[in-house]
C-alpha cells in the first residue's frame, strides 16, 4: 500500500487545474475561428482533432476511473478501461463544428470539477491498481491533468507555426510589392 496523505492544498491544487481546461476551452471559441483548426500537420492531429481527443479521453477514461473508485468498494484496475487512445475515433461529423466541440469540453470539465470538489480529502487516497502497481486515485487525475497541458502546449505550438507562416508570407508579399513599385534602370 501507498502510504502519501493527500492534504487540501494538493486538492485545491488539483481542482484549479482542472477548471483551467474548462477556462481554456471557453476562452478558445472567441479565437479558433482564426487558425485553421481542421488542418492535419505532416505529423499529428488537427487542432479540432485534438480538442475532441481532450474532451473523449475526460468521458470515456477518467471520469468512469474517477467514478469507480469512489463508487465501488472493490479495488479499481485500470486495465479493466479501455484507454482512450485506443478507443477514439475521430468522428468527421464532431469535427465539422469546433465550437460545439470547445463547449462541450467546457460543459463536461464543469461536471468533473463538480465532481472532484464532491469526493472527500480521505477518498483521494483510495488505490487503484495500474498492472501491479498502485497508484492513489488522486495521481490518476494528475495524470489527466499533464495529458490535457501537453494537448494544450501542442494546440499552442500548431497556432504559433500557423502564425509564424502568415507573418512569412506577408513579409514576403510586402516585399514582392515593394519591388513591382519600384522603378527598373535599365540604362
Amino acid at each position: 500500500m501507498t502510504d502519501r496523505e493527500i492534504s487540501q492544498d494538493e486538492l485545491d491544487r488539483l481542482v484549479d487545474d482542472a477548471s483551467y481546461l474548462q477556462d481554456e476551452a471557453e476562452a478558445m471559441q472567441y479565437v479558433i475561428d482564426t487558425v485553421p483548426y481542421d488542418e492535419t500537420p505532416p505529423e499529428g492531429r488537427s487542432i479540432a482533432e485534438m480538442l475532441l481527443l481532450i474532451d473523449h479521453a475526460q468521458l470515456s477514461y477518467y471520469r468512469p476511473i474517477l467514478e469507480e473508485a469512489i463508487d465501488n468498494p472493490r479495488p479499481t484496475h485500470l486495465d479493466k478501461f479501455t484507454h482512450f487512445r485506443e478507443s477514439f475515433e475521430p468522428d468527421e461529423e464532431k469535427l465539422q463544428d469546433v465550437h460545439k466541440i470547445l463547449k462541450k469540453i467546457a460543459k463536461h470539465r464543469a461536471g468533473l470539477v463538480n465532481a472532484i470538489k464532491n469526493v472527500p480529502l480521505i477518498d483521494w487516497e483510495t488505490v487503484v491498481y495500474k498492472n501491479e502497481s498502485q497508484l492513489l486515485l488522486f495521481d490518476v487525475m494528475e495524470e489527466m491533468i499533464r495529458f490535457e497541458r501537453g494537448i494544450l502546449k501542442d494546440i499552442a505550438d500548431q497556432v504559433r507555426v500557423y502564425n509564424q507562416d502568415k507573418q512569412r508570407k506577408r513579409d514576403i508579399e510586402q516585399r514582392r510589392s515593394q519591388r513591382e513599385g519600384q522603378p527598373t534602370s535599365d540604362n
